[in-house]
């Protein structure tokens, strides 16, 4: 076996049995959605985006959460996970669209048996595995410009001369079989990360 061989090995088994439990909240309005927020992510740090007719922004964490109704239309939070944390919890996110309302989704691992049992909750619960990727950011080029194309970081940035180390964007995907061919495919993805820049 070559050194290439070995090293692709490596990834080759990333795939983890995972429970999909999904909540619908009856929020209308944008404004509501502080309040709840604040006690879905009470604990742990979050981030996100709002999308808004006076353009795309990230939410840094629950406090400063203010959303306005006039102007949103789409809002996506998720708590940050990263490989450190001990919880069994892949992923958990929020999103609120305007008219349509708001759900929640919690991703867990699981081992195949109680991916096959169901919830315990009582809740919709779907059985899959789930899949972890990573994006490389880009930086904005700080000009204005917005027709300007963004540089893609690979993990380092020069900024005054200097090398930063920047994170990737993580995200885990959650994937199902497909009932009439036994394919998979990948049916959702929910954020982990960080961004580094602005949306």
């Amino acid at each position: 076996m070559s050194d290439e061989e070995i090293k692709n090995d490596e990834h080759t088994s990333t795939t983890v049995p995972c429970r999909l439990e999904v909540t619908e909240h009856k929020i209308h309005r944008a404004v509501e959605l502080p309040t709840l927020l604040a006690h879905k992510f009470k604990d742990g740090k979050i981030a996100g985006i709002v999308w808004a007719t006076n353009g795309t922004r990230q939410v840094p964490d629950v406090k400063s959460a203010r959303f306005d109704d006039s102007g949103t239309y789409e809002i996506r939070l998720w708590q940050v996970i990263d490989d450190a944390d001990t919880d069994s919890t892949l992923a958990h996110e929020f999103r609120w669209a305007h008219g349509v309302g708001a759900v929640e989704l919690t991703l867990t691992a699981s081992t195949a048996e109680e991916s096959s049992e169901g919830s315990e909750s009582g809740k919709p619960c779907v059985s899959g595995w789930a899949h972890k990727v990573s994006y490389v950011q880009h930086e904005s080029s700080g000009s204005g410009d917005t027709d300007s194309a963004s540089e893609p970081t690979s993990g380092r940035t020069e900024q005054d001369g200097q090398h930063v180390t920047t994170k990737p964007m993580t995200a885990v995907e959650f994937i199902q079989e497909e009932d009439k061919y036994g394919n998979t495919v990948v049916v959702d993805q929910l954020f982990t990360g960080e961004w580094k820049y602005n949306a």
